[in-house]
């Protein structure tokens, strides 16, 4: 399964708080590079995973702009994060905040082994 990559939407145009389409990690994949764009007036996106349980966790983010960032959310677009999704079943980028102006926020990611 070298190769092999997965595209995924979490939300598209947003311009209202939600959990958005979570990422259905079945097939096992070990890494999510994330990318955020638009131009909303405010938003804060928080990073997650679905636990053991159906419990909602904090997932743990890299951010790929400046490779050095570690964080489990962010108020910044034009970014790309990059996280380890082994073990996780379901991520969330979960969009609990937004002003969204005259603008929207969109939110795709790509997961691979």
């Amino acid at each position: 399964m070298i190769g092999d990559v997965k595209d995924h939407v979490f939300h598209s145009a947003a311009t209202a708080a939600s959990d958005g389409a979570f990422f259905d990690n079945q097939a096992g994949f070990n890494w999510l590079l994330v990318d955020i764009d638009g131009v909303p007036t405010s938003f804060t996106l928080e990073f997650k995973y679905k636990a053991l349980g159906g419990v909602m966790k904090a997932m743990t983010g890299l951010n790929k702009n400046d490779g050095t960032t570690l964080a489990t959310s962010t108020v910044t677009t034009a970014q790309s994060w990059m996280f380890d999704i082994s073990g996780c079943k379901k991520v969330y980028m979960d969009l609990t905040a937004i002003t969204a102006g005259t603008g929207s926020l969109t939110v795709k990611g790509t997961g691979g082994y």
